[in-house]
């Protein structure tokens, strides 16, 4: 646990180095041959042109505070934890979606099957059949209790 940290700490200050080079100052000057030149550091005895660097791209504030949150838990050990009860949010998400349009489905076929009682359907041989008055009342009451049990 200490080296992980050890190395995630010495990769952060590496990373702050190249950060802060990267956003280093510069100067501009022409020497006597008519040259241009530039440079970290200002010449001596010469006037030079401060440039300054632009600011860093900016970043939402939701957005650090994820990423700062996400440090803290895996530092804390509780990344894991709350990983997974992000994963089973993302499930009972995607199996209420399901759920939804099950349900949107059933209730189309419910009122197919009450509003057109000459209603044809296809049999497990692919033929075409119409069924009876007793049939088609069975399959209004066969999908009105999958409605009560899985909707609502």
């Amino acid at each position: 646990m200490f080296i992980q940290y050890l190395q995630q700490s010495c990769l952060f200050f590496i990373l702050l180095a190249f950060n802060q080079l990267a956003s280093a100052d510069t100067y501009k000057w022409i020497d006597d041959a008519d040259i241009t030149n530039y440079s970290e550091q200002a010449p001596q005895g010469q006037e030079a042109e401060l440039i300054k660097a632009p600011p860093p791209p900016t970043r939402s504030a939701e957005d650090a505070q994820k990423e700062i949150d996400t440090l803290i838990e895996k530092q804390d050990g509780s990344f894991e934890a709350n990983e997974e009860q992000r994963r089973l949010a993302k499930e009972a998400a995607e199996e209420k979606v399901q759920n939804e349009e099950y349900c949107r489905i059933n209730k189309h076929n419910l009122q197919q099957y009450q509003d057109n009682p000459g209603r044809r359907m296809l049999d497990a041989d692919g033929n075409v059949t119409k069924p009876n008055e007793e049939q088609r009342l069975k399959k209004i009451a066969e999908i009105q209790k999958r409605l009560a049990e899985h909707c609502q």
